[in-house]
């Protein structure tokens, strides 16, 4: 998952039980500023629904090249190469 992924963080809980994740260190696209404020916190982690499929590859909730790797890891085709699999990234993240 994605540290910027709101589906994945999103939880009712929000509202007035501060997260676990709150306080580890920022995934690589999370500002290091977020902090926890009851009510607030949910709200702005809601308001980011709607967008989180719309960020750039690698980012909220768009996870189209890592299912190459995913079902790679899952299924060990037999023989299939780093470049084969690069190739496979390429053709998905230009929409096939």
């Amino acid at each position: 998952m994605h540290p910027s992924d709101p589906v994945v963080w999103w939880s009712p809980d929000l509202i007035f039980n501060q997260p676990d994740w709150i306080s580890q260190a920022p995934g690589r696209d999370v500002l290091s500023a977020m902090f926890w404020v009851p009510l607030v916190t949910f709200w702005l982690v809601t308001a980011d629904l709607p967008f989180a499929a719309s960020a750039p590859a690698g980012h909220g909730h768009v996870y189209t090249t890592e299912f190459v790797d995913g079902w790679n890891a899952i299924l060990r085709p037999a023989g299939i190469t780093p470049g084969e699999l690069a190739t496979l990234r390429g053709i998905i993240a230009n929409g096939g």
